[in-house]
């Protein structure tokens, strides 16, 4: 993921690109403590409205890897279909770490 690029994409200067993802990350972070929480407690509905804000926020910034992840997860807790989310949860959280790490370096 090349940051500069994503930041071109939506014509912005990498500066306000990278204040942009650190909220972003920062929004995220609790937006996926708040999910995991509620697939643990089998609300579909809150696990839906959490992978909802973070499928937006990732397609905003351009993040698509993201982006399809979280909305696999949405569109499934929209039906209300917790079997198997947990996997794509983790997957996700490991894309969304790996964004991270690239930020902090």
């Amino acid at each position: 993921m090349e940051i500069q690029k994503l930041a071109d994409n939506l014509g912005l200067d990498l500066e306000e690109y990278t204040e942009i993802l650190e909220l972003y990350v920062e929004r995220t972070s609790s937006d996926l403590k708040e999910l995991k929480t509620a697939l643990a407690a089998g609300d579909g509905e809150k696990v839906h409205s959490r992978s909802h804000s973070i499928k937006g926020a990732s397609g905003n910034l351009g993040l698509q890897e993201l982006y399809e992840q979280a909305k696999m997860i949405d569109d499934l807790a929209r039906e209300n279909l917790m079997e198997g989310l947990e996997p794509m949860v983790r997957d996700f959280t490991k894309t969304y770490e790996k964004l991270v790490e690239k930020l902090n370096s």
